[in-house]
């Protein structure tokens, strides 16, 4: 999650937690009926429910940021724009590369319109973890995106969907 997110969720916390102590040190718990608990429990599941939102939107943020689109000696990713390879160096670990050092911003690199490269894949990862030991998801034809994505579950069956060594 972005900083920002876990600011927000540690405030709604601690504030959950200072209402919910001084509750009990004022002595309100004696004075007030029950349903005053029940609303601060009430209270609490609507701050698990809203962390639990952001961490959903989060995750889903990031499936959308590690798409990638696969060309001939290019790819482009959100994150990196336009990236080229290494000499000697395949598209798949180009990608690889890519995915493994990316941070998540906020902001979305644009594809230049004037010289824009030919691609061939559109490879959606859905999971992406220790330097692509795990690696999870689909693979559609750049040509085609109505076409049926193809799933692959590890370098090794992404490497052979896109044609290439792993």
């Amino acid at each position: 999650m972005r900083k920002s997110n876990w600011l927000v969720a540690a405030l709604a916390v601690v504030a959950a937690a200072a209402l919910l102590w001084a509750w009990f040190a004022l002595g309100f718990n004696h004075v007030d009926s029950p349903l005053d608990l029940v609303i601060a429990i009430l209270w609490w599941v609507v701050v698990a429910g809203v962390i639990g939102a952001i961490v959903w939107a989060e995750n889903k943020r990031r499936v959308k940021m590690r798409l990638a689109f696969v060309g001939e000696g290019v790819i482009y990713n959100p994150e990196s724009g336009v990236v080229v390879p290494d000499r000697g160096e395949s598209e798949l670990a180009l990608l690889q590369r890519t995915l493994a050092g990316m941070t998540f911003p906020d902001e979305v690199s644009g594809l230049d319109e004037r010289n824009r490269p030919s691609f061939r894949w559109v490879v959606r990862s859905r999971k992406f973890d220790r330097n692509g030991d795990v690696w999870e998801g689909e693979v559609v034809p750049a040509h085609d995106p109505k076409a049926e994505a193809k799933p692959f579950a590890s370098r090794e069956d992404l490497a052979a969907l896109l044609g290439c060594a792993a």
